[in-house]
This record gives structure tokens, sequence and C-alpha cells, in this order.
């Protein structure tokens, strides 16, 4: 075994191995994991990396990485994507451990002792990064799971679509999802066998993201996929068919302008909640628009599956669940407004902003500047996302804690017990925590 191997496994083994006094300093200050943590999907594009301050060694220009997400704090196993991107940490020594990894050793250290009782050795909560360069899938989520996005930057005249503009027959929707998926289907059968379906969607989207363009200019970028004989009629009935659904989905839901410093809280309105017991739930949601005007967005949301209702006519082809995603939906009539959120001052607590305070979790905007640096008390574990600026963390009796830059998060341990956070100039800080009776 080589010196550098060795090295590696420093401090990280000691941590699996059970050092408590090891883990007992890593609780003392902010967490905080690797900033790469990204996810390549078909719908991103290239400002993440920037913001992250992690782009690419320039190759000269010929290919394009484009990255969807970033898992900021993934620690929650029983979350299928959390489990595959945990939120990784790199110690002093080069050494390297999972979050969760971490936590199911030291979880009580880390966590204390009645949060871990209450909810395992895990972070419940799931901070994203999203480069939203193209449309994502009509989706929904588990009933009382709700989302928000705090909008870092945007493209002008970017829009997401969320929530049902005018009342929907679930029935209905359901039977006209699941044609269009097998219209969509049919035309992958209409084409040659060996049709890549990147470059098949290479040629389509732009074509369906323009609501009036014509057959001619699509019938030449497919000419070369279609098989013998006169197969162009068929292609172009399912592709009319497509298209005239892609547009009757989007115009089914809410148009939401979005612009750098906008909070959206994807929850379901109260005035339809009142007089039941139903909690607020995550309403129909694509974020991103046809435009492919790109949006950078922070999303907080507790781990929990997602389900495609519609795929916007993508290729390849990718799993959607229909009914499921339906019937976890609102049906009702909602309105952009109803999501929009402004932000309250914290009573008693200079420069502390609450957007949400849910059932679910609890946001609060922490924003230090040059004058005036921002308190926060001893409290439960909670992250912290750094959207701009450059701060520091110190504890209560002055120690410098750590150093968060743009793009930084972090798991504020309960050893850490209350901070303050200072910026020579100015800062913009999200803090996601759990209610306190979750």
């Amino acid at each position: 075994m080589g010196g550098s191997l060795r090295i590696s496994e420093t401090l990280a083994k000691r941590l699996l191995q059970g050092d408590i006094a090891l883990a007992k300093q890593i609780a003392s200050a902010p967490i905080v994991p690797r900033r790469d943590n990204f996810v390549e999907r078909p719908w991103g594009g290239t400002a993440l990396r920037r913001f992250k301050r992690c782009e690419l060694p320039d190759q000269g220009g010929t290919t394009t990485v484009t990255v969807g997400e970033a898992f900021e704090i993934a620690a929650f196993d029983t979350d299928r994507e959390a489990a595959r991107y945990p939120s990784r940490l790199r110690f002093d020594d080069g050494s390297e451990l999972t979050l969760p990894e971490l936590l199911a050793r030291h979880g009580e250290v880390i966590l204390g002792r009645s949060f871990v009782a209450r909810h395992g050795a895990c972070f419940p909560l799931l901070p994203k990064t999203l480069d939203i360069r193209e449309l994502l899938s009509v989706q929904a989520h588990s009933p009382g799971d709700t989302e928000l996005y705090v909008i870092i930057d945007a493209e002008p005249g970017a829009t997401i679509r969320l929530g049902f503009s005018a009342d929907v027959d679930g029935g209905k929707l359901s039977d006209e999802l699941a044609l269009g998926l097998r219209r969509q289907r049919e035309l992958l059968e209409s084409l040659l066998p060996q049709t890549d379906q990147h470059r098949l969607q290479a040629v389509l989207k732009a074509w369906f993201a323009d609501r009036g363009a014509g057959m001619a200019g699509v019938e030449a970028d497919l000419y070369p996929l279609l098989g013998d004989g006169d197969p162009w009629p068929p292609v172009a009935d399912l592709l009319g068919e497509l298209k005239a659904l892609f547009w009757r989905v989007l115009d089914a839901l809410n148009t939401v302008p979005v612009a750098a410093g906008q909070i959206i809280h994807n929850a379901t309105p109260r005035r339809l909640l009142a007089g039941s017991s139903r909690l607020p739930s995550a309403e129909v949601h694509a974020l991103g628009n046809p435009e492919r005007r790109e949006i950078l967005a922070l999303e907080v949301r507790r781990p929990g599956p997602t389900f495609r209702a519609w795929d916007n006519v993508r290729f390849p082809v990718r799993e959607v669940d229909v009914d499921t995603a339906i019937a976890a939906l609102n049906l009702r009539r909602t309105s952009a407004a109803d999501f929009v959120v402004e932000p309250r001052a914290v009573p008693g607590r200079t420069g502390v902003y609450c957007s949400v305070d849910s059932p679910v979790f609890r946001v609060e905007h922490l924003r230090p500047h040059a004058q005036a640096s921002v308190a926060v008390p001893a409290e439960a574990p909670h992250s912290l996302h750094v959207l701009a600026g450059d701060v520091a963390v110190v504890g209560a009796d002055g120690h410098l804690l750590g150093n968060l830059a743009r793009g930084d998060s972090a798991l504020v341990p309960i050893g850490v017990g209350g901070y303050a956070v200072h910026t020579d100039t100015s800062a913009d800080i999200v803090k996601a925590s759990l209610p306190p009776l979750l």
C-alpha cells in the first residue's frame, strides 16, 4: 500500500472506526461538503458551474457539459436520488467520507440525541441548486410535500409553469397524457430502428417550443430518419397531435415570471384547504420554459419521490407515472399570485427574514452587511446556503468557526450552538431547518 493511500485514509478512517474526539471536533463547526456534487440532466445549463466556481478547463470549446442540479446537503439514504448523490466531505489531509457515512457512525454527536431519536441519523431535508436551461417534465410529489424555489438568477423573460390555471378533470387529463405517451412511442416506431433518440430530441425540441412553426422545416430535418416508401404523412400526423398536446398541457398551467431575488412557495393555496384536513402539497409544476431562458434557483424540500406525469415529448423516452402523479395533485384552479411570497422581517432579529414557516420546513434569509452582522441562536441542526457574498461564521465566544463563499452550503451541527455571520460587504444566505415539532 503506497504512502499516498495511507495519507488519504487517515481522518476518514479514524471517523469510520469510531473516533469520538475527532467527531466532536468536527461537530463544533459548520460542516461544508464539496461544492461539485453535480448531476447532469437533459434540461441543464452551464450557469451552475460558474456559480459554484467549478468551471471545467477550456478544452477547445467542442463540448459543452451541462449540469442540471447540485445536491447541496444530501444525507437521507432512503431517498433514491439522495442516496445516489450523497454529499461528500473532504478533510484537511485529503481523505474523503460521505455525509451519510459520518452520520451513520456519529449521528448523535453531529445532530444531537433528540434529533436522531426523532428523525434517525440523517438530515431530512434535500436542498438542491437547479440550473434550468430547458423545460422540465410536468411533475407532482407525495401528498404533504411542498417545495420552495429561491431564484438566484434568471435570464430576462424567464418563466416557470406552476399550478393549474383552471379546474381540471383528472380522468380526462390522465387519458390524454397516456395517449400522448403512446403516440410518442408510435413516432419512434415510424422511424428507422437505429435512430439515435438524442439526435431526434435535438431536431424536435426547438420545433415543439415554437408554437407557430410549420411542418416544412421539421420534415427536412427528419427525412434522414425515415424509412422506405412514403412514411411522412403518418409521421406528420403524429407530430401534429403531439405538438398540440405539448402546448395544451403547458397552457393548462399558470405561467409564473421569475427574476433574481424572487421566492416561490409551491404549496396548495390555503383558500383551497379551508374546511378540510388536507395538508398543503406541491402543485403540478414544470420548471423552466420552452423559450430556453435559463434559471438558477435553490430548491428546498423534504426527500421523497417525484412523479412524472408528462415529459413534454422529450427523447429518449423516460419513465412516466401518469396516474400516480395526477392522484397526488390538487386539480382545482390556482393563480400565479398564489405562489409568490415576500420574506417578512423576524421581530427582534436584525437582518433575518422568514419566507416559509410550514409543517414541512422553515426557511429564513440572513442578510448581513458590513455595518451589521446577523446572529443565529442555538438551535437544532440546519443548513446554510450562500447565494451571494463571502461570510465568516463566528461562535458565541468570538472564535472563528469557518468561512463560506458564494455557492457554498453547510450543515450546522448541534454542537455549534449560537453563532453570528459577518461580512465585509453584503451577503445573502438561506437557512433551512425543520419546524420545532418535526
